[in-house]
């Protein structure tokens, strides 16, 4: 219900708020505050799309081709989101003239005025966004006292990269513990399934060695082994003695084709 100090008329309510003149108070509140809240979100995206492409500068992989590319795809997106607020924009005068006019809100002053400052505001902080853009990828010097005014758009967008540092601090130190984690859980498992691994290889390369050795030796053939024997000298008098690789002795094993002798 309308409060009786506001300038309700229903004669130029379905003139100005055109489609909005057929809702009620809660749909007018519902548009409009949706929207700003979307318009401020926008001005904050653009500030950080803005500011990841600057700071490219500041790497030690800086490229100047790269940056470029960076500088058109910045500007595209920033480009979209300022026609999504101008659309919004459009959306919310609507909303507020519905309410003035259909509804006859009686604080629409300040409707007013915070849609000046803060919506109107974003729309140009973000074509000032676009023209800083614009200017570097021409190679044209930005203005020095850009970004020293202070505006309450810049201090909102200011408030958003904040927003946007902390949430940042915070994903990454959350993904570094959970990577260090994971990484403690890999360890341990990745252990016992190398000791696993090991004791089941070394079993069965002995026992293959061994089949190996047996049908090479029931063959008639000779195997040849190489013996870690350190200093000892005497190695090489035996008569299966064939020399030495890389510090160990090489042993030619034969089959034995005669009886055998009890040593006692």
């Amino acid at each position: 219900m309308g409060g009786q100090f506001t300038p309700y008329d229903p004669l130029r309510c379905p003139h100005y708020a055109q489609f909005a003149a057929e809702l009620d108070r809660v749909h007018f509140d519902g548009i409009y505050w949706t929207l700003f809240f979307l318009v401020i979100g926008t001005l904050f995206v653009s500030s950080w799309i803005y500011q990841s492409t600057m700071s490219y500068r500041e790497k030690t992989e800086y490229c100047e081709d790269v940056f470029r590319k960076k500088l058109k795809t910045s500007l595209v997106w920033c480009t979209v989101l300022f026609l999504v607020a101008a659309v919004s924009l459009v959306i919310e005068v609507f909303a507020l003239l519905a309410l003035q006019f259909c509804d006859g809100e009686d604080l629409m002053s300040l409707y007013w005025a915070t849609w000046t400052m803060l919506q109107l505001g974003s729309e140009i902080a973000i074509l000032g966004i676009d023209l800083a853009l614009w200017h570097h990828l021409s190679n044209v010097r930005s203005p020095l006292w850009a970004l020293a005014l202070g505006t309450p758009v810049l201090v909102v967008a200011g408030l958003g990269h904040l927003m946007h540092v902390a949430l940042r601090k915070f994903y990454k130190k959350a993904r570094a513990r959970r990577h260090a984690h994971k990484t403690r859980n890999d360890g341990s498992s990745s252990e016992i399934e190398d000791v696993d691994i090991s004791s089941s290889f070394s079993i069965n390369k002995q026992e293959q060695e061994k089949a190996d050795c047996s049908g090479i030796l029931e063959a008639g053939n000779a195997v040849c082994f190489a013996m870690d024997v350190g200093d000892d000298e005497r190695v090489k008098q035996w008569p299966s003695f064939m020399g030495m690789s890389d510090g160990k002795a090489i042993v030619q094993l034969r089959p034995h084709r005669g009886p055998f002798q009890n040593i006692t």
